[in-house]
């Protein structure tokens, strides 16, 4: 950042690092020990998709890939459209590792294709196993950096534990320091 920058009160964003994204299978462990979190085996990533057929190109190059790594295309990928018109990939896998992978060839495949402003994040889910209750770690694409997420019912979210998901991970992964950037995705579809 130059000394202009810093006079304007402009900041450069944050390259993402999208082999960040590989830390989750070891905080995985971390999690079910500490935070009785077990992987729920799926994720999705979250985009604004684009018009043309570069997009669509795109899209299809990912998803064609995804087909040949899944046992079954039909259940194991879904596609679909939340509220404000973001598409979703999500992929379910029994193994956190390739579900890992999964994630980081869309994310990848998009970025590769200059489609990385479309990126918006990607979810990961966990199930706790002494409750029922769903914990999502949310990877923010252009801040490179994750959070905690616990929705309650009528759109509430569980503060305290996510504070204490964040203390439990510690350094294992980046976790975004900013709090205000720990938007809420209400109806994920992961």
């Amino acid at each position: 950042m130059g000394i202009f920058d810093v006079l304007t009160g402009k900041t450069k964003p944050v390259k993402a690092n999208l082999d960040r994204l590989f830390a989750i299978p070891a905080v995985a462990v971390t999690l079910e020990l500490s935070a009785n979190l077990k992987s729920a085996n799926r994720a999705g990533v979250c985009y604004k998709p684009a018009s043309g057929s570069a997009f669509e190109n795109t899209r299809e190059e990912f998803m064609t890939v995804l087909k040949t790594m899944v046992d079954d295309p039909i259940h194991d990928i879904e596609v679909s459209k939340d509220e404000y018109g973001y598409e979703w990939i999500v992929i379910q896998d029994s193994e956190l590792e390739a579900l890992t992978t999964k994630v980081h060839l869309v994310n990848k495949t998009l970025e590769d294709h200059s489609f990385s402003p479309a990126l918006l994040l990607s979810a990961f889910r966990f199930q706790e196993t002494t409750r029922d209750q769903v914990v999502y770690w949310i990877y923010l694409y252009k801040k490179g950096t994750f959070y905690p997420f616990v929705p309650l019912s009528g759109r509430t979210r569980e503060n305290e534990r996510e504070l204490a998901l964040k203390a439990i991970v510690g350094t294992d992964i980046p976790v975004e320091p900013d709090l205000e950037s720990w938007m809420p995705p209400w109806g994920l579809p992961v």
